[in-house]
């Protein structure tokens, strides 16, 4: 299905470069339609809930801030993270579930200069990112897109993708995870598995469930006749993790907690039908069912064996997963945001090859 690494044409920089402009773009654009709404305050990425442990600490550094109703959403973790990148000043305390927030602690680690930065530069430091995540996973996207010859429009898996926009406007570490899963997608297909492994291990460092990555790569390489490979990259990329998760359970405890996110196969979708009561929270679950619906569709009938072994992963999770993340569309839609960039990557790939297929078969 993809072709030898002696044959695969070198990146093209500049390109490279125009892609990563154009998500930079994009993604400037939705913090700008969100930030708008309260007169450009940076501190509304966070979300910090009126009911939430955080507020206190985070009105005490950043002065007033806009409020969320409830217990707000998880910009206020990362800001947390990013002020107490090691968990030593009892801030995972104050984290709903504090050693499962902590896990993803990268974006983090990043946005807080590990933990140097000031709460203002902090803050700065968190839109930063999740823009030049998005810029990065645009980029990485086209350069796959090109290398198993899809169509161009493939980057829609990442333009057009509601839990990567949702990612930029609530301080999340999706953007930046899929940046550096995709990123190992590219260099897996070109070869380079040392550098493919470190950007695997780097994306579940930035959040755990990111290592269905390398579980689906090292599928694809384990069916390509590339054992050695295979092994390498299902395996090393859980190890800095696994040391960051026995720290956690040393340090905060309950370090592989589960949040009580998977249930018994299609039972947390069906239970979240009555949950999801605003039309937000059904515009979101019905983007992240579309995207499960069409992940399946990738894989039964356009079998394109890489991206068919990086999709099963993402629909698996998606069937066993509990109402708590099917319940909030919001939760839902940015979850299993992979699946949204694979439909696309599989419907450039489908509409590529059968647009060369008439074009062979044509009368001369």
């Amino acid at each position: 299905m993809t072709r030898s690494a002696e044959t695969l044409p070198r990146p093209s920089l500049s390109r490279l470069a125009g892609w990563f402009l154009v998500g930079v773009l994009v993604a400037g654009f939705a913090l700008w339609s969100q930030l708008r709404t309260v007169d450009g305050d940076l501190s509304f990425i966070l979300r910090v809930g009126t009911e939430s442990d955080t507020r206190p600490l985070i009105e005490k550094e950043l002065g007033s801030i806009p409020l969320t109703e409830g217990l707000g959403h998880d910009g206020q973790y990362s800001y947390l993270i990013a002020r107490d990148p090691l968990g030593l000043d009892s801030l995972p305390d104050l984290a709903d579930d504090g050693a499962y927030r902590y896990r993803r602690a990268l974006y983090g680690w990043l946005a807080g200069g590990f933990g140097l930065l000031p709460p203002q530069g902090v803050l700065v430091g968190l839109a930063a990112f999740t823009v030049i995540g998005f810029g990065v996973a645009t980029a990485a996207t086209a350069d796959v897109a090109s290398l198993l010859g899809a169509r161009w429009w493939a980057v829609l898996g990442v333009l057009g993708n509601l839990g990567l926009w949702l990612s930029v406007q609530l301080a999340t570490a999706d953007s930046l995870a899929i940046a550096l899963a995709m990123l190992a997608v590219s260099l897996a297909i070109r070869r380079r598995t040392r550098w493919a492994v470190l950007a695997l291990a780097a994306a579940a460092l930035t959040k755990d469930a990111y290592l269905l990555f390398a579980v689906g790569l090292a599928g694809w390489m384990f069916f390509e006749g590339e054992g050695r490979r295979a092994i390498a990259v299902a395996l090393a990329p859980a190890v800095p993790l696994g040391l960051w998760v026995g720290w956690l359970s040393w340090q905060v405890g309950n370090g592989l907690s589960a949040k009580n996110n998977f249930s018994w196969p299609l039972v947390g979708m069906v239970e979240s039908f009555t949950e999801w009561e605003s039309t937000g929270d059904l515009v979101q679950a019905m983007v992240a069912l579309a995207a499960l619906v069409g992940g399946l569709i990738v894989v039964v009938l356009i079998r394109h064996r890489l991206i068919a072994w990086l999709t099963v992963p993402w629909i698996v999770v998606a069937l066993v997963s509990s109402v708590v993340v099917w319940g909030d569309g919001n939760n839902a839609v940015r979850a299993f945001a992979p699946l949204w960039l694979f439909v696309w990557l599989g419907a450039g790939w489908w509409v590529q090859t059968r647009s060369s297929t008439a074009a062979a078969e044509a009368p001369q």
